[in-house]
C-alpha cells in the first residue's frame, strides 16, 4: 500500500531532509515538518525511520554487505523477523534513504498473530540455509512477551533446517548486538548501525526479494 505517497508527503521528506543535514534534532523536527504538512501518524513513522541526514548515509553505506557466505551471522531477532512479518501482514514497508528496508507496522511490543510470526521464520531460514554461513546467533529481547517461547521455538525450527547456531535471549539484544566485534550483523536498527564497527546485511530484505517479488517504495533525499 503506497496511499501515504503524495505531494505533502514528499514536500516533508525534503524539507525534513534538509533540516537533518543542518543538525536540527530528530523528534522536534519531526513534529514541526509533521505538523506543517499535516501528515498521518503513518507517514510521521516514515519519515523518522526512512530519513536520515547525508553525513549518518554515507556511513552506514560503508558498512552494508551484499556478500553474506562464509560469515557469521548475528541476527537482531525482532527486528529483523518483524519486519518480514509485517510484509507477509501486508502492512507498510519501504527503503530507507540509507538503503535498507524498514517497515511502518505497530510498535515492536506485540504480535497480533504468532502464525506470521512463525511464518516469518520459516522465510528467514529457508534463506539462511541455502547460504554458506558457518553460525548464525540469534538475539532475541528477553522482556518482549513471551520470548522464551519464541527463542525455542525459533530454535527447533533452526535444528529442523539444519542451521548452526543458537537463540539467545538478552535485556537487550541491541545493547549485545553492539558489542559484536567479529563477523556480520543482520539489523535495520539504526542505533546499532551506528554504533557498530561490523559489517551490516539486510538480512529481511534479502530473504523477501529471495522469496517474494518485494516491491518496496524507496525514498531518497
Amino acid at each position: 500500500m503506497t496511499d501515504w505517497i503524495n505531494e505533502p508527503f514528499h514536500n516533508a521528506a525534503n524539507d525534513y531532509s534538509f533540516l537533518l543535514n543542518k543538525k536540527y534534532p530528530e523528534n522536534p523536527t519531526l513534529k514541526l515538518v509533521g505538523d506543517r504538512y499535516r501528515l498521518t501518524s503513518l507517514q510521521r513513522t516514515i519519515l523518522f525511520r526512512g530519513i536520515t541526514s547525508q553525513e549518518k548515509i554515507t556511513s552506514r553505506k560503508t558498512k552494508i554487505s551484499s556478500n553474506l557466505n562464509g560469515k557469521k551471522v548475528y541476527v537482531d531477532g525482532y527486528n529483523v523477523l518483524f519486519t518480514i512479518m509485517n510484509y507477509l501482514l501486508g502492512k507498510t514497508i519501504f527503503i530507507a534513504n540509507d538503503g535498507m528496508l524498514r517497515d511502518a507496522g505497530a510498535g515492536y511490543g506485540t504480535i497480533e498473530d504468532e502464525t506470521f510470526f512463525f511464518k516469518a521464520a520459516d522465510v528467514l531460514f529457508d534463506f539462511i540455509k541455502k547460504k554458506n554461513i558457518p553460525s548464525t546467533v540469534i538475539y532475541l529481547d528477553g522482556p518482549m512477551p513471551d520470548s522464551a517461547s519464541h527463542a525455542k521455538e525459533l530454535e527447533k525450527k533452526m535444528t529442523e533446517a539444519g542451521i548452526a547456531g543458537k537463540v539467545i535471549l538478552a535485556k537487550p539484544a541491541d545493547s549485545e548486538l553492539k558489542r559484536v566485534n567479529d563477523g556480520m550483523i543482520a539489523t535495520s536498527d539504526s542505533g546499532i548501525i551506528d554504533a557498530t564497527g561490523c559489517n551490516i546485511f539486510d538480512l529481511a530484505r534479502n530473504a523477501l526479494e529471495a522469496n517474494y517479488q518485494l516491491n518496496a517504495h524507496e525514498l531518497r533525499s
